[in-house]
């Protein structure tokens, strides 16, 4: 397999610009050139229906990592170079599936075996793998840290030959996985459901934004990238299992497995703003909405119509999603002015924000359906995780609940006038 590989073959001059002006910039906080997920998944006391945790010694654990490198090469969107890690932490048994299933696919995918430094390495085109077991990770180790005697770890690798990692890069899984431990989860609140009209009565408010309105553009739910890299199974459950580890496709089909973990960010590249995006604007430009978008998204979707953006996604930095934060790494307080933080398709990843707002005495509100569609189209429920007592919630799509938000409040701006 060879790179750059081809994303997008020809861009149009808007597509063009999107890349140079905010997918190549560090704007909002993250350099969107580069796009980086860590997902962990291990069995604890405290999630025993999704990880079949049991007893203490319980210890398994699947870290897997992506830092991609996106590109423009004459006028085409491209992924320059690729590094993607997979951590397993399981019984011996269990790992040794794992190895004789990873020589299955290499074989399969026609990799070509070379011995560097006596450790076994795969190349195809542009792609190298390989992969070690250890009795105990020296990431592990350095933490003093302890598993049962038949446990074993594994470790994946896979890059281009040319990849220049960032520094520290390799370690990141585990410090996410030591340093931020498990999310504290707040108890289920009873919120108020509200009609959209009635933001009108908490505005400014400051937004925060999720994938729902992306996806409403055109851009795949994030949901795909965890089915592709098995982050957890349809019903939520974690992944244990060689045969249950879709990402090992990547060395069977690396073509097709690069085409599908890309898609979201040619989908990104292409996506035009609909009216939820360009009422947001228009409420913004007139003082309703305020500050930045706070949001995870690499979509550009907002910063194309000149919304500023707070990026949440900075693993590099902290060992956990960030507040917001300028560029001399202080500390960014929501705008002065919000009465309201706006929470559009927002889920339980990014409740920092949520949390903080209450703390400074803005209303939460939410904007979500609570399900999406799965790609053969049927409906999934994804329920908000910690709705509080004293939050709002308008059970529709952004693209349902914008257009009453912004015929409210353009009709009460025209009748004070």
């Amino acid at each position: 397999m060879n790179f750059p590989f081809v994303v997008v073959p020809s861009l149009e001059p808007w597509q063009k610009q999107r890349y140079v002006r905010h997918m190549n910039s560090d704007e909002s906080g993250w350099h969107r050139k580069w796009t980086e997920s860590i997902w962990r998944r291990h069995q604890h006391r405290s999630n025993p229906q999704l990880s079949a945790w049991t007893s203490e010694t319980d210890m398994r654990r699947r870290l897997i990592h992506f830092y991609d490198e996106y590109d423009v090469e004459g006028n085409a969107f491209v992924l320059r170079n690729a590094y993607l890690s997979l951590h397993l932490t399981l019984p011996a048994a269990d790992i040794n599936e794992y190895l004789e299933l990873l020589n299955q696919k290499v074989r399969l995918g026609g990799w070509k075996a070379n011995a560097v430094d006596g450790q076994c390495t795969w190349a195809r085109g542009d792609l190298r793998a390989h992969w070690k077991t250890f009795n105990i990770h020296p990431q592990d180790a350095a933490r003093a840290a302890r598993y049962p005697e038949h446990y074993r770890h594994l470790e994946v690798r896979l890059s281009t030959e040319r990849a220049v990692l960032a520094s520290g890069l390799e370690s990141r899984p585990f410090r996410w996985f030591y340093e931020v431990g498990l999310r504290p989860v707040l108890a289920q609140g009873c919120p108020r459901n509200i009609e959209p009209q009635e933001v009108a009565d908490y505005l400014p408010a400051q937004v925060e934004l999720g994938c729902g309105p992306s996806t409403e553009a055109g851009v795949p739910h994030l949901s795909n990238l965890h089915r592709i890299y098995s982050v957890s199974k349809p019903d939520f459950t974690f992944v244990f299992k060689a045969k249950d580890d879709s990402v090992l496709n990547v060395f069977a089909e690396p073509e097709e497995s690069y085409r599908k973990m890309t898609d979201i960010y040619r989908a990104c590249l292409v996506a035009k703003p609909t009216f939820f995006y360009q009422a947001l604007k228009k409420l913004w430009d007139r003082g309703y909405f305020v500050g930045p978008v706070i949001t995870n998204n690499f979509d550009c979707l907002c910063a194309d119509l000149g919304l500023p953006e707070m990026s949440l996604r900075r693993y590099d930095t902290e060992a956990y999603f960030p507040f917001y934060r300028d560029r001399n790494g202080e500390e960014i307080e929501f705008h002065p002015a919000a009465k309201s933080l706006l929470v559009i398709g927002v889920h339980a990843d990014r409740r920092l924000a949520q949390f903080c707002a209450r703390k400074r005495g803005l209303k939460v509100i939410y904007i979500d359906p609570e399900s999406y569609r799965a790609p053969d189209g049927s409906e999934i429920r994804y329920p908000v995780e910690s709705p509080q007592d004293d939050d709002l919630f308008i059970r529709m799509t952004a693209g349902e609940a914008m257009p009453k938000i912004y015929q409210a409040v353009t009709a009460a701006s025209a009748y004070a006038a």
